[in-house]
């Protein structure tokens, strides 16, 4: 197998940065794209090497997915006999966006990509991260996404995604464009892996992420005494999945995959029901968890009524509390073949929430 050159979106972010360790603690060289790469580029260095990565093998180089998506091709073009893989990894992760900042970022820079993939003279293979509610049949069907009739009809895919951008959130409709875009590349021939994580929690050893999406909200409204009532049905859950085990598996399973396309559902099966994930938060936070439960759809009535903010949450989370199960069977084998395996998950969640909440004590310990 050639040395990796990896083209990576993201890397500032949490995903993008614990990969990027990894793939340069195996050999990698990452051509990162970002913006304001050379004042950012010491900083992740540092990081990088402090996390078992290779500093050296990191470059990060200027590029604004937030402007012009097309310059992306320009910034990469001085690295196109180089690369190896694209590591689409970046993604606007916002509640209450815009439909046009959304589709910029989250979707016209992956085209981009994709475009930029089929001109590579040694491409192997494109790596895209995008959600894991995707995989489930009953939310594609909430939000009308018949994904085979698109894929055989993409003619018509633009005009769906139009309407749908009129009834969902944009991050939401943004990820679901995106991966229908990777799909139909896919098609004509891309090379293509799909990464499904669900909620990233921290490191299974230190809680540590420098990012939290998920738990949150949670942590957040307990400490604060606003979550009163647990959102959804005795049996609902929100799954998920650690830093350390999403970035390995990302870092080395892509760069195994031969099959045109491959994609993959990362979660702990075992991750708890919602009740007890409120719980374990209220207990390592010491406040009093919530024992009743409230219907999602009452929530979100009372949420798009005007109590969004004054609750500290938006309408467009609700929809990843709900009682899907998801097929992990091909993460789980790809995984067993490299030795990895999920730490107990309900381990990693008290060392993530312990971690948040003293870095919130020791950034207010210095703001005082």
């Amino acid at each position: 197998m050639t040395r990796p050159v990896i083209l990576m979106t993201g890397v500032t972010g949490l995903i993008g940065r614990w990969t990027a360790a990894e793939l340069t603690k195996n050999g990698a060289a990452v051509l990162a794209l970002a913006r304001n790469a050379a004042a950012r580029e010491p900083a992740l260095k540092d990081w990088i090497a402090a996390h078992g990565g290779d500093a050296d093998q990191l470059r990060l180089v200027e590029a604004d997915l937030s402007a012009d998506p097309a310059l992306l091709e320009a910034a990469a073009a001085p690295f196109a006999d180089e690369i190896t893989q694209i590591y689409s990894f970046a993604a606007l992760m916002e509640w209450g966006l815009g439909v046009k900042a959304a589709r910029r970022v989250n979707v016209e820079s992956v085209e981009v990509l994709l475009g930029l993939a089929k001109t590579l003279p040694r491409f192997e293979r494109f790596v895209h991260i995008t959600g894991y509610m995707l995989s489930a049949p009953p939310h594609r069907a909430a939000l009308g996404y018949d994904m085979e009739k698109l894929l055989a009809r993409p003619q018509k895919a633009r005009r769906f995604f139009v309407g749908a951008y009129k009834k969902h959130g944009a991050y939401e409709i943004s990820k679901t464009e995106a991966d229908f875009a990777v799909r139909l590349a896919a098609k004509e021939g891309v090379p293509v892996t799909l990464l499904h994580p669900a909620t990233v929690l921290g490191h299974s050893e230190t809680g540590e992420a420098h990012q939290h999406f998920g738990i949150e909200g949670f942590a957040d409204g307990l400490a604060a005494g606003r979550l009163t009532a647990i959102p959804g049905k005795a049996g609902d859950w929100a799954p998920f999945v650690s830093i350390d085990y999403l970035a390995r598996f990302a870092a080395e399973v892509p760069l195994l995959d031969s099959a045109p396309f491959e994609e993959y559902v990362l979660l702990d099966q075992n991750a708890p029901p919602l009740a007890r994930t409120v719980a374990v938060i209220a207990e390592e936070l010491g406040v009093k968890a919530p024992k009743a439960h409230i219907p999602v759809w009452a929530l979100r009535m009372v949420l798009k009524a005007g109590m969004e903010k004054r609750l500290g949450t938006s309408a467009e989370t609700l929809a990843f509390i709900n009682s899907y199960r998801f097929d992990t069977a091909s993460a789980d084998a790809a995984a067993a073949r490299i030795g990895l395996s999920h730490a107990p998950v309900e381990e990693v969640l008290r060392k993530t929430v312990r971690y948040r909440a003293e870095r919130q004590h020791r950034a207010q310990r210095g703001a005082a």
